[in-house]
């Protein structure tokens, strides 16, 4: 029994190693989705909606900067510079399509801090494929429970940039939402000029790097029960309610799972709020971002992120908020 014990041990051993080199690689592949310099063109499908996009980013990491452009529908631009985001347009109507876009921003797509993401998902290689010219591999992960959506991506084999990424329902496997190059070059010209905004309107969505998580306020005394397993926060802010009483605060808490951002904002419930309005309500926003929202006591909870409509629902349903002692 000892030596089949050892024996079921050392095989062990080369699995477990493969284990790790497999969420090295989805690493390298989330660093390269975030800083790899390029210049290219995309395309974003989500139903029977197809947007085309230009992007290119230069520098390197701490220092990226990108500008990416609509070629088709609106006329709109998201220029990123470090962690600052910012969007750009002629008119307010384009400006707000700006800010739908900027929701999802292929190839970065996932978190940049994956070190927890076993804890929640599964991770496996499919085979290799090739898109916009280069060679690449797919690899899937999934969820370890039904919560979620299932996520592929295709990965330069020299880079591991992403060259495409499908969302894929977690219960029949739909395609909800996908991305994909049809033209990239990976040795962009250096040129800042590329870099400069066409129009005037703009609106920062994000500024500069700010600590991960505010420690004044009732933001920072508060817990949430009710999450999926593998959520932490990364921030926690207040807020007066522009143009509301400078007593009335509204909470943003952002979580994250290694994959999912989820954003939870907690205000209050104006007086004047039909009762219809405070039962449970959810609505898709953008291809794979959904929104759900519900009333507890005198507070009303909303959360935004990746996540399938339902999912949403049931989370928001049963979220509670725990003040701290």
């Amino acid at each position: 029994m000892r030596k089949i014990a050892l024996g079921l041990t050392l095989l062990a051993l080369p699995l477990a190693a493969l284990a790790d080199d497999d969420w090295s690689l989805f690493q390298r592949v989330t660093d390269a989705g975030r800083q790899q310099p390029m210049s290219g063109t995309y395309l974003h499908q989500m139903k029977d909606t197809l947007e085309t996009f230009h992007i290119v980013r230069l520098g390197g990491p701490g220092s990226v900067q990108e500008r990416r452009v609509a070629l088709d529908g609106p006329p709109r631009e998201i220029v990123r510079n470090g962690e600052a985001l910012t969007c750009f347009a002629p008119d307010k109507r384009s400006l707000l399509a700006a800010k739908i876009s900027a929701m999802r921003l292929f190839p970065a797509l996932m978190s940049d801090d994956v070190a927890d993401i076993s804890q929640s998902y599964t991770l496996r290689k499919l085979g290799p494929d090739r898109v916009a010219q280069r060679d690449c591999n797919w690899i899937e992960v999934r969820a370890r429970d039904q919560q979620r959506y299932t996520e592929r991506i295709c990965a330069d084999q020299s880079t591991s940039l992403p060259l495409k990424m499908m969302t894929l329902s977690p219960r029949n496997g739909d395609v909800i939402e996908q991305y994909t190059f049809t033209q990239i070059d990976l040795t962009p010209s250096r040129d800042k000029s590329q870099l400069k905004p066409q129009y005037k309107l703009s609106n920062q969505l994000r500024g500069p790097a700010q600590p991960p998580q505010s420690a004044d306020g009732a933001a920072s005394h508060t817990d949430v029960a009710g999450l999926p397993s593998g959520f932490k926060m990364i921030r926690s802010i207040q807020r007066t309610l522009p143009g509301g009483n400078s007593t009335q605060l509204v909470r943003h808490m952002v979580y994250s799972d290694g994959l999912v951002m989820l954003s939870l904002f907690v205000e209050p419930i104006p007086q004047d709020m039909p009762s219809a309005l405070r039962r449970v309500q959810s609505v898709n926003l953008h291809g794979a971002i959904n929104m759900a929202t519900n009333s507890q006591g005198d507070q009303m909870l909303t959360l935004v992120g990746d996540m399938p409509e339902p999912t949403l629902a049931a989370l928001v349903r049963g979220l509670h908020i725990v003040p701290r002692p």
